[in-house]
């Protein structure tokens, strides 16, 4: 439980946050907004401010002030839960909800590279010759976190090589479009025949909002498989079968 100076420190301008509420149904993304004083003093004062990413339409019909809603908070390395009350939004054309502020949050991942399966295909571009880049190819994905992702490849290839990928349709980012570098090619036996699979790192290719915004839509990817009622899969990369 993270509470007192570690929790404000969480509480900073610009940080992504994800507010729930099944009974109403709201499932809005926005970032904390402190003021040029609260960012000097490093933590809100008052209450919560969180700009939300919302049409006009949607944030209109705000709810009743005492109505608690869930929050996810992106932190350093972590996704950390709590629940606040609403208490009042913005005028427009601000769309700003003002919430009460946490006591206390819970960390709810270890770390933001916690993996989800996506089977879905993407683009990569292979190392070739000399240190080139071919042209892109698909390539069907296994995986992806904050910091990486794997996919399936029917050789393996070179360590420590850089690529390029192309991720479509992830929730907030759309395509995703960046480079990494190859730090795994794990040979799998399966009834076609060896495959491998390609373990990439992004390393500093993403800057920090990039990575938070990416790291929002890996949780809303788990939180999907968790509403549809299936379990995250477990994938072991050094198991042959």
């Amino acid at each position: 439980m993270i509470e007192g100076e570690k929790l404000a420190a969480l509480l900073k301008h610009g940080a992504a946050i994800h507010i729930i509420e099944p009974d109403t149904e709201i499932d809005y993304y926005g970032a904390l907004e402190l003021s040029d004083e609260e960012q000097a003093a490093g933590r809100p004062a008052g209450a919560l401010a969180v700009r939300l990413d919302v049409p006009v339409g949607k944030f209109v019909n705000t709810p009743e002030p005492g109505r608690v809603f869930q929050c996810h908070l992106t932190g350093s390395g972590c996704v950390y839960h709590f629940d606040v009350p609403y208490r009042s939004a913005s005028p427009l054309p601000d769309t700003i909800w003002y919430m009460a502020l946490p006591e206390s949050a819970e960390r709810i991942q270890l770390r933001d590279f916690v993996r989800v399966p996506i089977p879905m295909s993407i683009e990569a571009k292979l190392p070739g010759n000399h240190g080139s880049l071919k042209d892109y190819r698909e390539v069907a994905l296994i995986d992806i976190s904050g910091g990486g992702l794997c996919f399936v490849h029917d050789e393996p290839l070179i360590m420590d090589a850089p690529i390029s990928v192309r991720v479509p349709e992830l929730p907030r980012i759309g395509t995703l479009e960046t480079e990494g570098t190859i730090r795994r090619a794990t040979p799998i036996e399966t009834n076609l025949g060896m495959t491998y699979h390609i373990g990439v790192m992004f390393g500093d290719t993403l800057g920090t909002r990039e990575r938070e915004r990416l790291v929002q839509s890996i949780y809303q990817l788990q939180q999907s498989y968790l509403r549809k009622g299936l379990k995250i899969p477990q994938i072991d990369h050094t198991k042959r079968s």
